[in-house]
């Protein structure tokens, strides 16, 4: 991983020209975007949960390392056309006991930085359980999962 800039999380923080997902071998998703979470700003910077365990849900509080959770950080690549636009605002929405929503441009990549997907909305797991990670397939329905 590469050495934080000074100014990772500042509030003087360029956007970045590209939103990113970064999805990390059985690990979080790492967000670099201008979010807003319900309506709010979140910052540049989210380490968002993918393992259903973390105890500060949506966010990583590293309980994947403890929970064994297994994920590849290299999904296959979906075709998809670039972007019209790659930056700025970036929604996220907590979908209660659910998946994490993002509507605006992203692109998704893997930990080595190949791009998985560009899109203007898709859903990622949060449960943990997915047979199609990083994407949610509805298994937390089946499994009973519940985060607010």
């Amino acid at each position: 991983m590469s050495k934080p800039s000074k100014l990772d999380g500042a509030a003087n923080e360029t956007a970045p020209l590209v939103n990113t997902a970064k999805i990390y071998e059985n690990g979080p998703v790492a967000v670099h975007a201008p979010v807003q979470l319900g309506g709010a700003d979140a910052g540049m910077r989210l380490t968002l949960c993918r393992c259903g365990a973390s105890a500060n849900k949506p966010y990583c509080d590293g309980s994947h390392a403890k929970a064994e959770f297994a994920a590849t950080g290299e999904p296959a690549s979906k075709e998809s056309p670039a972007l019209e636009t790659r930056g700025g605002p970036l929604q996220l929405s907590v979908i209660p006991d659910g998946p994490l929503k993002f509507t605006g441009p992203l692109e998704i990549v893997s930990g080595s930085g190949r791009t998985i997907e560009r899109t203007n909305q898709t859903w990622l797991c949060r449960c943990g359980a997915s047979a199609n990670k990083p994407y949610c397939d509805g298994t937390h329905k089946r499994n009973g999962f519940k985060a607010p």
